[in-house]
């Protein structure tokens, strides 16, 4: 059951990621939002989840956002 948890609130976290306000509020912000006290916990579990830390979610959506502005 902890581990169900975890999982959707790390999925929750990716979504809101990849949404551009969470590039304005930053990684912690979106951490606390979803229970996550620690940034760095935050970020190796987000990591361990999908192979990829925070920061480079929002690169990515970052990058996907500009591209489909253009």
């Amino acid at each position: 059951m902890g581990r169900r948890i975890r999982a959707e609130r790390l999925r929750r976290c990716r979504q809101e990621l990849l949404e551009p306000a969470a590039a304005r509020d930053g990684v912690a912000a979106v951490a606390r939002r979803w229970g996550f006290v620690s940034p760095s916990h935050f970020s190796r579990a987000l990591r361990e989840e999908y192979g990829q830390s925070p920061r480079d979610w929002q690169k990515w959506a970052s990058e996907r956002n500009a591209s489909a502005a253009a």
